[in-house]
């Protein structure tokens, strides 16, 4: 169990500088368990490639793949491979394991992927995907007002907080007022769904057991990670104890799907 940032030692020299950096090493230490030693692992939507060189710090030949290179001047700790969102650049049974983290909300071509990661899988391999559950979509709806009003007020906080929100100008000169006006009012969805209401469902334990079933996965296991956030980062400095014990109360924010072929 953690007890707080300070109590997490990352691997090597791989920093836990902001909230996004400590809660993903959180999460990674929850799945740790699940990954057999010196396994080779395929990660999807590897972003600035901080969980891949986690992994690869651990023991793991880690191979890491994504849509789009990190944002221009974003540091990279990984190397991440481009691809093109449906084919994975492997050969079949080619991982041990496969891991994402907070990424299969975000596909449209959902079952495409999912073929795919069963392709690549080995026959006796483990596939880990990390999920937002209704209770994230619940309270990061909830914490949407509180959000405008420091965002109103203080503007943009990008000093803990990765992916920090656009100026209110850059989002008026790209979306339009109308959109910036929508999004005032209203929360957005977080993934490809229609809107944050139907992501009640979406984000469901029982939705993600069923989309997973139907592409032939068996849940051997299905968990939390046990920490309580939102989307918003609005208390970036709370530790993860205090994460802990807040979801014990208000639900954690992700589930974890440990699945087999």
């Amino acid at each position: 169990m953690f007890n707080g940032p300070d109590s997490i030692s990352p691997p090597l020299d791989i920093p836990l500088d902001t909230h996004l950096q400590r809660l993903r090493y959180a999460e990674l230490q929850k799945i740790r368990a699940f990954l057999p030693p010196d396994s080779r692992i395929l990660e999807l939507g590897g972003g600035n490639g901080h969980q891949a060189a986690v992994l690869s710090a651990w023991g793991h030949d880690v191979s890491s793949v994504d849509i789009a290179p990190p944002s221009s001047g974003q540091v990279t700790f990984f190397p991440v491979r481009l691809y093109d969102g449906e084919t994975l650049p492997y050969d079949d049974e080619a991982f041990d394991v496969v891991f994402s983290s907070n990424v299969l909300e975000h596909i449209t071509n959902l079952s495409v992927i999912l073929k795919e990661i069963a392709r690549v899988i080995k026959s006796n391999g483990t596939v880990v995907h990390i999920l937002p559950t209704s209770a994230w979509r619940f309270w990061t709806s909830a914490a949407h007002y509180p959000f405008i009003l420091k965002y109103i007020f203080i503007g943009p906080q990008p000093y803990d907080c990765e992916g920090s929100k656009p100026s209110l100008h850059g989002v008026l000169h790209e979306r339009g007022l109308g959109f910036m006006m929508k999004r005032a009012l209203l929360a957005g969805p977080h993934g490809e769904y229609p809107n944050a209401f139907t992501e009640l469902y979406y984000f469901s334990k029982f939705r993600w057991k069923r989309v997973f079933q139907k592409t032939g996965f068996e849940s051997i296991q299905i968990t939390t990670n046990g920490l309580f956030y939102t989307g918003y980062c609005l208390f970036p400095g709370l530790s993860i104890r205090i994460r802990q014990y807040l979801a014990r109360v208000l639900g954690s924010a992700c589930h974890i799907f440990v699945l087999k072929i």
